[in-house]
């Protein structure tokens, strides 16, 4: 019988969690895209929006797991079919979205003359401006689009994710292309409007994805409400007592990478070259645990609501999740694909650089799967409403030890790139242990 339900929940979860994380993959893939468009202009415009998209990313990231307090919610009152706290919830969020794009929109009003305060070139800067004034928009929509996404979710309903997400992919490459570089068919002449045009194309793509999941939404009955002060009050301040240790966590998680390349680039350009590479993919390879937590969220959420074990519902994660890893390492190891080394496009024109790569494949690989255990064990405890002891564990490992060690291992001691992989190796192995000690705590205390 237990194995019986355990197949079950991870049929469940693998349809449910799989179509939202291919969509995580899918729209990862979108910002590669951008990438490739941008590197066919010119130099000075990739760097531009590299440099303006990674300040937008840090953002971003925070706000998608400060937007993660409404989902545990949402998720128990679409449980018990309460659904005028579900929409009061949902209203709560997208007040909450707004004002934080807000903030953002009014940061990046000021961006390009900080930058300017900073001695960048003023050719970048004439980039950026062009690329900000078009790429706004965009900014400004997305964060309405993590909250009506998170909505949709918490109804345990992915089926048209993927469509989404594909169709906003190949819409994204046509009008990059469109606007980027212009077409001419017939009579009929479209200029090329260059790193402008990719970003006018970045702001109408997501136009379509949030009216998409906008009438996702719709579709489930869900009708904006208004609601009295003292309720406003009540139902945002409890998605941001939730909503805030996710954000400081998925905060510390975005800068962890970027502390560590700082650091070894200042002694080993190669070897922060190496170590950039592996982060890029780890970040990719976690798309997939990052999708099977929101709808591990979702899961957990609902069986809290209706007061059953999920015990077997944590059984059928593990596996899927290790299932997930055992094939990337058939990959990396089993058919000898070393995945990092994908992203140089000329690899025997940089040999050194490729033996590094295959020289810290394994604890690259290391790092990839204590990150993926994080990211499932805590998408089950924000499911039980345990955000603080994630968030702490996440801070003290990755920050205190991992940017730490580093610190102790290339600044004081003199050593590499190695060391600050090792350093970052055990800084994810202790906050996996930690996180998943907390686990065990909260499934006594839940059953």
């Amino acid at each position: 019988m237990m194995i019986r339900e355990l197949r079950r929940e991870m049929r469940e979860i693998g349809i449910f969690g799989g179509r939202i994380a291919i969509s995580e993959v899918i729209l990862f893939s979108i910002f590669l895209a951008d990438i490739l468009m941008l590197g066919l202009i010119d130099e000075i415009s990739l760097s531009a929006a590299l440099l303006v998209n990674s300040t937008f990313v840090l953002f971003f990231v925070t706000a998608l797991g400060f937007l993660q307090g409404a989902l545990p919610l949402a998720s128990a009152h679409w449980e018990k079919a309460d659904k005028p706290r579900f929409f009061a919830t949902v209203m709560g969020s997208l007040i909450i979205a707004a004002l934080i794009a807000g903030g953002v929109v009014t940061l990046f009003a000021g961006y390009v003359p900080l930058l300017r305060m900073l001695g960048f070139a003023d050719d970048l800067l004439a980039e950026a401006q062009r690329y900000i004034i078009f790429i706004l928009p965009g900014y400004a929509l997305a964060f309405l689009y993590i909250a009506v996404r998170n909505a949709v979710i918490s109804t345990g309903d992915s089926s048209d994710f993927m469509t989404l997400s594909l169709s906003a992919l190949l819409l994204n490459v046509g009008l990059n292309w469109v606007l980027g570089f212009g077409v001419s068919v017939a009579s009929i002449t479209i200029p090329g409007l260059g790193i402008a045009g990719i970003g006018l194309a970045s702001s109408l793509v997501e136009i379509f994805l949030l009216t998409g999941f906008t009438l996702l939404l719709w579709r489930t009955g869900f009708r904006p409400v208004r609601m009295a002060r003292d309720q406003m009050r009540q139902v945002i301040g409890e998605q941001c007592r939730l909503g805030l240790p996710v954000g400081v966590l998925f905060f510390v998680d975005s800068t962890l990478f970027s502390a560590i390349l700082i650091i070894v680039g200042r002694h080993d350009v190669q070897g922060m070259a190496a170590l950039a590479l592996i982060f890029e993919w780890i970040a990719l390879a976690v798309m997939v645990p990052v999708g099977l937590s929101e709808a591990i969220i979702q899961r957990v959420s609902a069986l809290r609501a209706s007061g059953g074990s999920f015990q077997i519902l944590v059984m059928a994660c593990m596996c899927l999740s290790g299932l997930y890893l055992a094939v990337l390492a058939l990959i990396q190891f089993g058919f000898g694909i070393n995945m990092p080394a994908l992203f140089i496009l000329e690899g025997e024109a940089h040999p050194a650089l490729m033996l590094l790569l295959n020289e810290y494949a394994l604890m690259g690989f290391g790092v990839a799967i204590m990150y993926s255990h994080v990211i499932i064990v805590a998408g089950i405890l924000r499911g039980l409403l345990d955000v603080m002891a994630s968030m702490i564990a996440v801070v003290l490992c990755y920050w205190v030890v991992g940017i730490g060690l580093t610190l102790i291992f290339v600044e004081i001691m003199g050593l590499g790139s190695r060391h600050a992989l090792i350093a970052v190796l055990l800084s994810a192995v202790l906050a996996a242990l930690s996180i998943s000690w907390q686990l065990h705590r909260s499934g006594r205390k839940f059953g």
